[in-house]
């Protein structure tokens, strides 16, 4: 059997045994607070035990401000300051070019652009009516969050790879053998924003806005037919046309009328029987033609 003095040298180490086991135990337990993912971030490392270390990440398009790593102390406290994520400062380049202002917004930036130029970084100049002519205007852009969308007057569509012009559509030749038909009937004419049906001379355009119709010149006093000549409309004119009655033997006329009446009301007087002027000989002079 071991002596006294054995056994009170077993027992110290036990003891010293049994109280290195208990410290590890105890700072197992000793723990620092938990500590929150950034917003736009994340948080590498669990443990919160003293002597572990946590790293913090952000997300693409923010930058971290504060410490990216904290160490759990024997205080139960971390090293450094909670750290957050901040969008980029993407203005700090200037990229808003003649004048334009800078706006940062979340993971990207817009420019807000001087009077008279346009584009994503105001690097393109607005053409202006006076400069641009009738046929081509300025398109109207708005930005949303970061992109341009332009849009154009009726009548107008975006010019090639300039979207900040607006030219104007030939509709005369855009719609010259749609599945409608043809605009006009006669002829097209394109117009800034629109186009117009025109009609040949002697014609105007219906209500439609298509078709053709005949002018009656004769009807609407728009022919220059003297009193004794009788007015006849024609396709796209009128004719002017003298009736002369034949001549009879040893007869004498009279008008019916001082007035010179209807060419078809006059009628010879005399001593041979009345003789109606039934197959007048009819002289023609045609209307000349507008240009």
């Amino acid at each position: 059997c071991p002596n006294r003095q054995e056994i009170q040298v077993t027992l110290k180490q036990v003891q010293k045994l049994l109280s290195a086991h208990e410290a590890s135990c105890l700072q197992s337990l000793r723990t620092c607070p938990k500590l929150d993912e950034p917003i736009n971030g994340r948080k590498l490392g669990k443990s919160h035990r003293v002597g572990h270390e946590v790293h913090f990440l952000c997300d693409p398009g923010y930058e971290i401000v504060g410490s990216e790593s904290r160490v759990c102390q024997e205080s139960l406290t971390w090293t450094g300051q909670q750290p957050t994520c901040r969008g980029l400062r993407r203005c700090a380049s200037s990229p808003c070019l003649n004048g334009g202002t800078c706006v940062d917004e979340l993971n990207q930036f817009s420019c807000v652009c001087a009077k008279g130029w346009a584009g994503e970084t105001c690097q393109s100049p607005v053409p202006t009516s006076a400069t641009a002519g009738a046929y081509v205007r300025p398109s109207r852009c708005t930005i949303v969050q970061g992109t341009t969308h332009c849009t154009c007057e009726p009548g107008y569509t975006i010019s090639g790879r300039d979207s900040y012009s607006c030219t104007d559509i030939d509709e005369c030749e855009l719609f010259h053998n749609g599945p409608a038909g043809k605009l006009c009937l006669h002829k097209c004419v394109n117009t800034p924003g629109g186009y117009r049906c025109s009609c040949p001379a002697g014609y105007n355009v219906t209500r439609d806005g298509r078709s053709c119709k005949d002018i009656d010149e004769c009807a609407t006093r728009q022919n220059n037919c003297t009193n004794d000549q009788m007015c006849v409309n024609t396709y796209g004119g009128f004719q002017c046309v003298r009736v002369d009655c034949p001549k009879i033997p040893h007869a004498t006329y009279v008008k019916t009328s001082p007035m010179a009446p209807p060419l078809w009301r006059r009628s010879w007087e005399g001593t041979s029987p009345k003789l109606p002027c039934l197959f007048p000989s009819m002289n023609s002079k045609k209307k000349k033609k507008k240009k």
